[in-house]
């Protein structure tokens, strides 16, 4: 059951350009599914708001004035929604939903292109203390209405799917070794054998981003990892440094801080937006804030996740511990799970260059990667008894 007002919302614009009154479309949608509710806030373009979630109620306060058709709207045949009132406080334009029960959110995230805002609420739920803004742009527009699965039970589900990730590309290449070695070649052919490994010796379901020679977006990995509702995402690169001596793994977890300049020189490499080159950096900073929001109450899974990994890597690859870091990588803070990125080896380095292109070794890495993934399931699933 869906329906659907539409109204037009001023709002001030705060990237890197003068503050303007443009207009702005929005469109709300509301549909009952099987033990949740969504509501979604769709619009022509990005708009800024703060949302305040209260017992009993969601409010969501959007910068501008907003010419909505009525001051009240009701849902009489939703379970968990009652009514929605509107009115503008200031130069704000106030949305608040009244609802039924012990309704509450249960989580709340982002989607680009359209620009959409989602809550979904089910029954006994305690309200979320903040958005959890998850951009997940590369999907269609239908992903926005894809059912999202049932509302988890009081304690997180044992990890059953894993989503692995191999780094570039198609026109991508990523890094390129003296000589001519290729990171998305050594990334895919990694992720295939940590695929095949996790799945012939734990029977969990292992989703990739990319299963051949093609280009994805950051926005789509973390988006397929999202929709597929995996709960472990593993993003494999082979690193790069103008210093030919640099040599060792690095195992990344997501921080609006880098640990070292060089950590942050290295993200800002990785997070090179081929989907919009023209963003500014003002705007690309204000997305990562939001998309960091995902990444919060998964910040300690992932530290472990990288500590088990990169252990692992240290001790059968015989590589320099160059140890767990912290770094803004997008494709991490847009995914809302336990993320870590796996920096293998250097590929501008002459020697693990050679070693990148034998099989043995890249066998070797994707045990290593396979050891710790399957410390932190142990870890994870323990944690829920």
């Amino acid at each position: 059951m869906k329906k659907s007002i539409k109204a037009g919302i001023f709002f001030a614009a705060l990237l890197a350009v003068p503050v303007l009154l443009t207009s702005l479309a929005i469109d709300i949608r509301t549909s009952d599914n099987e033990g949740f509710t969504r509501i979604v806030f769709e619009a022509d373009r990005a708009f800024t708001y703060a949302l305040q979630n209260r017992p009993g109620q969601l409010q969501v306060r959007v910068s501008g004035r907003a010419a909505f058709p009525a001051r009240t709207l009701a849902w009489p045949d939703s379970p968990l929604l009652e009514r929605l009132t509107y009115e503008i406080q200031g130069n704000e334009s106030v949305f608040t939903v009244f609802l039924k029960g012990n309704a509450a959110v249960r989580k709340s995230f982002v989607l680009e292109k359209p620009f959409r805002v989602v809550f979904d609420l089910a029954k006994g739920e305690k309200p979320a203390p903040e958005p959890q803004n998850a951009p997940a742009s590369g999907d269609k527009e239908a992903a926005a209405d894809q059912p999202s699965p049932a509302p988890p039970p009081t304690r997180p589900k044992p990890i059953e799917t894993i989503c692995i990730d191999a780094g570039h590309g198609g026109e991508d290449l990523g890094a390129i070794g003296k000589s001519k070695l290729q990171e998305k070649d050594v990334t895919l052919k990694i992720g295939i054998k940590l695929k095949k490994m996790i799945e012939s010796r734990t029977g969990l379901r292992v989703i990739m981003t990319r299963d051949k020679d093609s280009e994805v977006s950051l926005n789509t990995r973390a988006s397929i990892a999202n929709n597929q509702r995996a709960q472990m995402f593993i993003s494999i690169h082979a690193n790069s440094s103008f210093r030919k001596s640099a040599y060792g793994s690095e195992t990344f977890f997501v921080s609006l801080q880098a640990t070292d300049q060089e950590s942050l020189e290295l993200a800002q490499k990785e997070n090179q937006n081929t989907e919009d080159p023209g963003e500014t950096i003002k705007n690309d900073e204000l997305k990562m804030i939001l998309w960091n929001m995902a990444q919060t109450e998964h910040v300690r899974e992932s530290s472990k996740l990288a500590e088990y990994v990169q252990n692992e890597l240290n001790e059968l690859l015989g590589t320099r511990n160059r140890g767990v870091k912290q770094a803004p990588f997008r494709v991490l803070m847009r995914t809302a799970m336990p993320a870590v990125l796996i920096e293998t080896a250097f590929i501008s380095n002459a020697s693990e260059e050679k070693k990148l292109k034998s099989e043995e070794f890249l066998d070797k890495v994707a045990f290593a990667i396979y050891n710790g993934v399957s410390k932190f399931i142990y870890y994870y699933n323990n944690t829920l008894k």
